[in-house]
């Protein structure tokens, strides 16, 4: 009986210890996993910036965050002063990577991607009701430090 315990127990062990393996990470999850993101400005189509006036206060707010993509598709949305995190929600990449769904708390949407660079995401927002109505609104994003 000892034996039988023995020889289930290796076996266990040797199943357990088994190598995981994680699916490949592409390279624009990778960039954007890097790092958190902070909201340098909103631009029209043209590259134009826009005022503070010209977006819905809801918005104005996104400038107060730094936003964290993680690995495990949890995105996070972390008070820029504090650095407490604040709401939480998922990301992933849609249509070849040309496209980033970001569910997130009081913000999200499925965003174009027009840049995505170690150091800019420019994400273009089609009708975003969290951004600006019946528009195309552009949000350009760097690494926060």
């Amino acid at each position: 009986m000892k034996k039988l315990l023995l020889v289930l127990t290796l076996i266990s062990f040797v199943f357990a210890c088994k190598d995981k393996k994680e699916e490949p990470v592409n390279a624009s999850a990778k960039i954007l996993t890097a790092n958190f993101w902070k909201l340098d400005r909103f631009t029209d189509p043209t590259g134009k910036t826009l005022s503070q006036n010209e977006v819905g206060s809801q918005a104005q707010a996104i400038f107060a965050f730094d936003f964290e993509f993680r690995a495990d598709n949890v995105t996070r949305g972390r008070d820029r002063v504090s650095k407490q995190i604040v709401n939480a929600g998922s990301w992933y990449l849609k249509n070849d990577d040309k496209v980033l769904d970001i569910q997130i708390t009081g913000f999200g949407g499925e965003f174009k991607i027009l840049e995505l660079s170690n150091n800019k995401l420019i994400l273009q927002a089609e009708n975003n009701k969290f951004i600006s109505a019946s528009s195309t609104i552009n949000l350009e994003l760097v690494p926060s430090l």
